[in-house]
C-alpha cells in the first residue's frame, strides 16, 4: 500500500519534460553500470532517478548494487549506511544483513589497526594518491592559482608510459595543442591532445579511452546519443566548459553530471567544481561529440 500511494506523488511532481529526461538518464546509466558494476558514482544517479519517478522496486534493486560497489571499493561507512537504508524498507533481507555483518567485522579491525599505528608511531600520515592521481588534495590551493595547467603533460606521459604513443609522436601533438591553448579567450574552443593524436582513427581513440578508463576509474559516456539538457550549460563559466572541453549534460537533484576528454586536468576539474552549489559526477567523453555538443550550443571560434 504504502509503494503504490507513493508512486504517483512522486510522478506528479515531475512536468512531462523532465520525466522523459529522467527516463533517457535510467536506460543511459543503466548501460554505464552494465560495464562497470563498481562505478558508485553512477549507481548513485541511477538510484536517485528511479526515486524521482516513483519506481520503488528498482530504486531498492540498484541500493543493493550502490551497497555491494561500496563495499567493493573498500567504503565501508558508506556501504554500511546504504544497509541499513535498505533494511528500513526489507528489515529481514538476508544478503543485507550479511553483509553489514561482514563491514562492521571489517570496521572494527580497521579501527583496531588504526589505533595500533597510531600507538607505534605517535601520528597518523595521509596517502599520498600515487595510485590514482586525479583529485587529490595535496597542493589543491597551488593548482587552482594557475588555470594555464591544463593536464595535457600528465596525460601525454601517460600515454607514453602505457605505450599507446610512440614519445615523439606525443611531443608534437602535444607541443601543437600546447600552443593553440594558450591565451584562450572568449568563446574559444580548447583543443584536445586526444583529438590531435587519433584524429579519424576510431579503434585507436577507443583503445586509449578503455584504458583511461582503467586507470581513473571515471565512466564513459557515449554523449553524441546523449540528449544534452541545454539549461544546465549556462550555469557554468564558458572558459571552463568551453576552453577545456567540459561538457555538462544533466542535472539529477544536486548532481551535476559532466563530460571531459582529458581527465588528469585536476585543475579545471576543481575549478569547475569551486564555481557550482552542486556535486560534480565526471565522465569520460570523445573529444569530436564534446566538440560538436559546444558548437550546437554556442557561436564558437576554433583554433588551428
Amino acid at each position: 500500500m504504502f509503494l503504490a500511494f507513493k508512486r504517483p506523488v512522486l510522478e506528479h511532481n515531475l512536468s512531462e519534460e523532465e520525466h522523459s529526461q529522467i527516463l533517457q538518464t535510467i536506460e543511459m546509466f543503466e548501460a554505464i553500470t552494465q560495464t562497470q558494476p563498481d562505478d558508485y558514482q553512477s549507481l548513485e544517479i541511477l538510484k536517485e532517478a528511479y526515486q524521482k519517478v516513483g519506481r520503488q522496486e528498482e530504486f531498492l534493486r540498484v541500493s543493493r548494487r550502490l551497497a555491494e560497489a561500496y563495499f567493493n571499493s573498500g567504503s565501508h561507512t558508506n556501504a554500511m549506511q546504504e544497509c541499513e537504508a535498505i533494511l528500513v524498507k526489507e528489515p529481514n533481507a538476508p544478503d543485507i544483513l550479511a553483509m553489514l555483518g561482514e563491514i562492521e567485522t571489517r570496521l572494527q579491525a580497521s579501527g583496531q589497526a588504526i589505533v595500533s599505528a597510531a600507538s607505534k608511531n605517535g601520528a597518523t600520515e595521509e596517502g599520498d594518491g600515487s595510485l590514482i592521481d586525479i583529485g587529490s588534495r595535496a597542493g589543491k590551493v597551488g593548482k587552482l592559482a594557475n588555470l594555464h595547467e591544463r593536464g595535457d603533460d600528465h596525460l601525454a606521459k601517460f600515454l607514453i608510459v602505457q605505450q599507446l604513443f610512440a614519445e615523439e609522436e606525443v611531443n608534437a601533438a602535444l607541443e601543437v595543442v600546447t600552443r593553440l591553448n594558450k591565451d584562450l579567450s572568449g568563446q574559444a574552443l580548447g583543443s584536445s591532445l586526444l583529438d590531435a593524436l587519433c584524429k579519424d582513427d576510431e579503434a585507436r581513440l577507443e583503445t586509449v579511452r578503455s584504458a583511461l578508463s582503467d586507470r581513473t576509474k571515471f565512466a564513459y559516456v557515449p554523449l553524441e546519443y546523449y540528449d544534452t539538457d541545454r539549461q544546465i550549460a549556462p550555469m557554468l563559466p564558458e572558459y571552463l566548459t568551453v576552453g577545456r572541453l567540459f561538457v555538462p549534460f544533466d542535472l539529477v537533484s544536486r548532481t551535476v553530471m559532466v563530460a571531459c576528454c582529458n581527465p588528469f586536468d585536476s585543475t579545471g576539474r576543481e575549478a569547475l567544481q569551486q564555481s557550482v552549489d552542486y556535486m560534480v559526477a565526471w565522465y569520460l567523453a570523445r573529444p569530436l561529440a564534446i566538440v560538436k555538443n559546444r558548437q550546437s550550443i554556442y557561436r564558437l571560434d576554433t583554433r588551428g
